[in-house]
């Protein structure tokens, strides 16, 4: 890569149209995050299981009190678990107090009943004490359920009312809930220690005595309470991060993007529109977007940065501009960048953060709020790339609209999806949650933060968008369309990722991409001009690379790079309509990953570069031993593995060998 110039001139000011919207709105955090079902089903599982299991042990007459203070306790999580659904948490928490203390009295009765005679068999005593641990864990886990219902009735009590309606919520209101959540962190994490307590016990507990009377209890709370671990991880995540993100106790500015996956570019697509957001208090007090161009425009002839060589080499663009700064699939290091361009270009707002979305999650937000009408032109979830595209490409023109402010029509529809989330109502409020993990998970929703703990809190969930440190194989595709058009949308990508052992005993993998141009020459797409890195294991050796049937030049045609603690091969071809080609990359993994196969495990990490919405992937993975067992019921013959899959997300694959 050519290095940058840092000799800048002060641009000009922008005369662009704003966007902005000072109405109030806290984000939306329901109570219902918290996981009170998922508990509450893990006791009932305990209670109803362990009390059935003691009536038919020969000391059922010395545990009547157990028994009965347990189904007592059962009785008053059933309540609770419905008075929470109905948001009733005051009456729940008494409930749940009333079962904390029955199970405290069975606990009680356990250790008097223990003094007799009969305990002192080593078989009947091993019973009892796991008795002791299950009583125990019903007595943590209504306590736990307590204190988090607590956390609920608080923020209830702030909010005046018993269903939340965001529009009506003032702001002080949301200062104090966004307070709340923040006060509540401590509570929580003490929380998630009881729960790993539990775990603690679970895992001391010896379930392979054929005389075990509890199985059927303690294992289906093994499998379930990682579950609810989790949920408390991300729980906690959403105590320590929300208030910060949504400008409490002071107001976050965040740089907005918006990626154009039907034009791809590294970190996710083609900034064509970028924002600004400023949040306090969770009340959207700022929010405009504006064409890249406009702002790239103030400082043509004026600020000369060299940009990375291929841009420079195949788009014959002689200085980088703001509207391609996300030249690297690691999030973070494309929204630094995008920052700073930013700023060389005029812009005066301190960053706290970038929010980066895809043209996907408007079509899902539109699926979820219904039809919005815009410029006299109707969007619907199935019209709305295609409407927006014509319009911002050719459809402005007819209406008078200038080509600086083509795309304000991306600032109104954003205004108009923001007022429809204000009055969203309830009922629309787990499509909506559920829908935005969806896309982070997929990566067409990336965050990044200035503040170092809230960007190592959103790498912990996932929600960063970077490429991962892995010790084992790794396997990552990123294209950067260099065209102009949209011809992504019209882009079929098939991975085929083989492994074998040659004659040295050294692991050869191959990557095979099949590229499939399904579009035509027309006014959205055009041939794929793509310059594609390939990233793999650190010190892998490239043997070959292939485009078609013809063998590339390595030296000349091919750009190594070392970052993110992978090795990346870089390479430009095209793919005309109508057509499909290969690519194909040989190489030698470094001698660590042939250690891990040799001590019988294979790890592989497939991540998915960000705003590709699917990526069709084919494993034919061959070993110098007996493969012994598969992670996800993946297919296998003797020594080969084989399997095909549709991937949205990352994955890991997992292979333990004899």
């Amino acid at each position: 890569m050519n290095s940058e110039k840092q000799n800048f001139i002060q641009p000009e000011k922008s005369n662009y149209k704003k966007h902005t919207s000072t109405v109030g709105q806290i984000l939306l955090i329901p109570i219902r995050l918290i996981p009170y079902a998922i508990l509450l089903c893990l006791i009932l599982v305990i209670l109803i299981t362990v009390f059935a299991g003691i009536s038919i042990t020969p000391y059922y007459a010395s545990l009547k009190t157990v028994y009965a203070e347990g189904i007592e306790g059962q009785n008053h999580l059933v309540t609770a678990e419905s008075l929470i659904k109905e948001q009733k948490f005051e009456l729940a928490i008494d409930e749940l107090a009333m079962a904390e203390n029955n199970f405290k009295i069975a606990g009680q009765a356990l250790d008097l009943t223990s003094q007799a005679a009969i305990f002192r068999s080593a078989l009947v005593k091993e019973q009892l004490l796991v008795a002791q641990d299950i009583v125990e864990i019903g007595q943590i886990m209504s306590g736990a359920l307590k204190n988090i219902t607590q956390k609920g009735l608080e923020i209830q009590t702030i909010l005046h009312t018993d269903k939340i309606v965001w529009q009506d919520i003032s702001p002080e209101q949301k200062g104090a809930v966004l307070q709340a959540l923040s006060d509540s962190t401590e509570d929580l994490i003490a929380t998630q220690k009881d729960l790993n307590d539990i775990s603690q016990k679970l895992a001391a507990i010896n379930s392979h005595n054929p005389l075990f009377v509890f199985n059927k209890v303690v294992n289906p709370l093994r499998s379930k309470l990682p579950k609810t671990q989790k949920a408390f991880d991300s729980l906690i995540t959403v105590a320590k991060l929300l208030p910060a993100f949504s400008g409490y106790p002071e107001e976050k500015t965040y740089l907005f993007i918006l990626q154009n996956n039907r034009e791809m570019r590294p970190s996710g697509g083609f900034i064509g529109t970028y924002g600004i957001l400023k949040i306090k208090n969770a009340e959207i007090v700022e929010f405009f977007t504006d064409n890249s161009y406009n702002l790239d425009r103030l400082v043509e002839g004026k600020l000369d940065i060299k940009p990375p060589e291929p841009i420079e080499k195949y788009m014959n663009q002689d200085h980088w501009y703001f509207r391609d700064s996300n030249w690297w699939p690691d999030f973070a290091t494309s929204a630094e960048k995008a920052t700073w361009f930013y700023h060389q270009e005029g812009g005066k707002e301190e960053i706290d953060g970038v929010i980066a979305i895809t043209p996907t999650v408007i079509e899902k937000l539109i699926g979820i709020l219904g039809n919005f009408t815009i410029q006299d032109l109707l969007f619907n979830q199935g019209n709305f790339w295609e409407q927006l595209q014509y319009q911002v490409e050719f459809g402005y023109y007819d209406q008078g609209i200038s080509e600086a402010d083509r795309k304000d029509i991306i600032g109104d529809l954003g205004e108009q999806i923001i007022q429809r989330l204000y009055t969203a109502p309830m009922s629309q409020f787990n499509d909506l949650l559920a829908m935005v993990s969806n896309q982070v998970k997929e990566k067409q929703i990336q965050l990044y933060f200035v503040d170092d703990e809230m960007q190592n809190l959103a790498m912990q969930n996932g929600w960063a968008g970077e490429v991962k440190g892995y010790a084992g194989d790794y396997l990552m595709l990123v294209d950067a369309n260099l065209a102009a058009l949209k011809t992504d949308s019209v882009m079929d990508r098939t991975i085929q990722y083989g492994l074998d052992v040659d004659d040295n005993h050294d692991l050869i993998a191959t990557t095979r991409v099949n590229y499939q141009n399904l579009g035509t020459f027309s006014w959205k797409t055009t041939r794929y001009r793509t310059y594609t890195r390939l990233y793999v294991p650190e010190g892998s050796e490239l043997i070959s690379v292939k485009v078609g049937n013809t063998e590339v030049n390595l030296d000349e045609d091919v750009d190594t790079y070392q970052e993110f603690g992978k090795t990346a091969y870089g390479l430009f071809f095209q793919v005309e309509p109508q057509t499909s080609r290969v690519v194909s990359w040989q190489y030698k993994l470094p001698a660590r990953i042939k250690k891990y196969v040799d001590d019988g495990e294979y790890n592989l990490m497939v991540q998915k570069q960000a705003g590709i919405p699917k990526l069709n992937l084919q494993l034919d993975l061959t070993f110098d031993k007996k493969i012994s067992w598969l992670k996800d019921n993946l297919d296998n013959i003797g020594r080969n593995l084989k399997h095909v899959e549709v991937i949205t997300t990352d994955q890991i694959y997992t292979v333990w060998l004899e």
